[in-house]
């Protein structure tokens, strides 16, 4: 199997670096600095890199820091525990138990206390703030920034919680093997607990959806209803009272529609504000509506035909007396 061009790229760089060595000026550092290995290897701890043997480019900075790694490469380990396990490549955990017990995951980041400290298989999961994605297991391409942020995320190691992106602190938080959520605000769908497709921007937006899918909450407080499925809440908590709150939309005035059958008329519920539509012209309003339209142009045209009528009889009588000459 060729080596992936990505690595190639790396060890290129890191050669280039090592021929840095090389120089005078270099040379003459002193003390030389400890914990410089084969292999761009970088190890300072107790037992920091203790099992190592193979791979390349590892650097464990603290206690017990990547103490199972033996043959990966490209990991970093900073911090009492960090990347413990490790088997895996390509791993980043800063913080104290950060990456605690993964395994064999490969491309993740963790930073803060605990972050992805239960992750095991899981692969492309990024993790910053104390606690954000904790509780992963085996879920890919999460992506967790804030404290607590998907904190639960797939804690029932089942795997089945992907591409959910949770930014802000407790942002989906409670979210178990809900995917493809995306929470951004300070508790953010902080308690839904496995819905699918949500979006939800605004501190507390979709806080309240529970196990709903296929919701867009945005605004600060919009939280939805619980197991409410496919609906949209923009700015929903605003204030109904006359003048109190206004919307603007552009693009819509440019788009005339007159008034017929075959136009539903878009309608708005004075209570919920929640948006509707009506084609019933036999509701009395609307067929109200029609017959002033309609007298209106009746009358329009009556006026119109007798002032056409009023100036012609002046040019006939004139035609009339002018004939003897």
């Amino acid at each position: 199997m060729k080596p992936a061009p990505s690595l190639c790229r790396l060890f290129a760089i890191l050669l280039m670096i090592a021929g840095f060595g090389l120089l005078p000026g270099v040379q003459a550092v002193s003390p030389a600095p400890d914990g410089c290995y084969p292999n761009f290897t970088t190890a300072e701890g107790c037992n920091a890199l203790q099992n190592l043997v193979g791979g390349a480019g590892n650097s464990g900075l603290g206690w017990y820091a990547l103490f199972s790694t033996v043959e990966g490469s490209f990991n970093t380990g900073v911090g009492g525990g960090a990347l413990v396990l490790n088997t895996g490549d390509s791993n980043t955990a800063v913080g104290a138990a950060a990456g605690l017990l993964n395994t064999s995951g490969t491309l993740n980041t963790a930073v803060g206390t605990d972050a992805m400290v239960f992750n095991d298989i899981g692969d492309d999961n990024t993790a910053v703030g104390a606690f954000a994605l904790e509780d992963n297991v085996g879920s890919v391409t999460n992506v967790a920034v804030g404290t607590f942020a998907a904190q639960n995320n797939d804690s029932s190691g089942t795997g089945a919680a992907d591409f959910n992106v949770a930014v802000g602190g407790f942002a989906l938080k409670a979210n178990i093997d809900g995917t493809r959520n995306t929470a951004v605000g300070a508790g953010a769908m902080e308690s839904a607990d496995g819905g699918n497709d949500n979006t939800a921007v605004g501190e507390l937006a979709g806080n309240a959806l529970g196990g709903g899918s296929g919701n867009i909450d945005i605004g600060s407080g919009v939280v939805g209803f619980a197991g409410e499925n496919n609906t949209i809440r923009i700015g929903a908590n605003l204030p109904t009272g006359a003048g109190a709150s206004q919307c603007f939309i552009g693009g819509i005035l440019p788009h005339f529609t007159p008034l017929a059958p075959s136009h539903p008329i878009v309608t708005i519920n004075p209570v919920t504000q929640q948006p509707g539509w009506n084609e019933d012209f036999s509701d009395a309003a609307q067929k109200k509506k029609l017959e002033e339209q309609h007298a209106n142009s009746s009358l329009i045209k009556s006026e119109t035909t007798d002032l056409t009528t009023s100036i012609k009889r002046p040019a006939v009588k004139n035609q009339k007396r002018s004939a003897p000459l």
